[in-house]
């Protein structure tokens, strides 16, 4: 019913070796429409979540390298359509989405589904991160473009601390923007982490390189 209330498109996602079909709302029909604009002046953020960016699909490019992740626990946090814990539950994985916008999480679980194992548990958590804590613990924790802003930097890093399991790992993935810098600069003391770069085309848009950065508590 969520997924009825908006013009649709299908995207065809390239994720390693497999094109995968996405189903997400058609953004431009949505600005146009102009039903999100009331909430921005009143001070909330426009709809971001509407589209899939470019540091999901290098997460989910970068998970899909694992070939199974049957049994590891990955929160999607702040997941907007949910790209990578699409793809993690694909591969097994038991995939908790988290985001304070309730279609957002709607598209995120249906996607998931129509590409998850028969085995694969799917949860979803609705909730403001910047201010209410997950209240499980994961193997691995996917952040992507999510620390664009200052303000999500100490959040951000109460959810790990509360969050993240012994043994577990953070992977973190941006377009190389300065505010994101700082925020990997404040885990850096906190865990392990290692960087490299990606460069993610999607249709109708110029390709961006995207610094996708893994950090964990243990070395191996």
């Amino acid at each position: 019913p969520v997924l009825g209330r908006y013009p649709l498109r299908r995207l065809r996602l390239p994720i390693g070796a497999t094109v995968l079909p996405w189903i997400v709302p058609d953004a431009g029909s949505v600005r146009r429409q102009g039903t999100w604009a009331d909430a921005v002046v009143r001070g909330a953020e426009p709809p971001y979540w509407l589209r899939p960016w470019p540091a999901a699909i290098a997460l989910a490019r970068h998970l899909v390298r694992a070939r199974s992740l049957a049994g590891v626990r990955v929160l999607d946090l702040g997941c907007g359509l949910g790209v990578p814990g699409g793809v993690a539950a694909r591969l097994g994985a038991e995939v908790c989405f988290a985001d304070r916008e309730p279609d957002a999480l709607a598209f995120a679980v249906a996607n998931a589904n129509s590409h998850a194992v028969a085995t694969t548990t799917i949860t979803s958590c609705r909730l403001d991160w910047a201010r209410q804590l997950v209240p499980s613990a994961f193997d691995v924790v996917v952040l992507a473009d999510v620390s664009y802003h200052p303000s999500h930097h100490a959040p951000l890093l109460r959810q790990l601390d509360a969050v993240l399991a012994d043994g577990g790992c953070v992977l973190h993935a941006d377009p190389r923007r300065a505010a994101a810098s700082r925020f990997l600069d404040q885990l850096t003391p906190r865990l392990l982490g290692c960087s490299q770069s990606n460069r993610i085309g999607l249709a109708g848009a110029p390709a961006v390189d995207v610094r996708v950065t893994l950090f964990a508590r243990e070395p191996a």
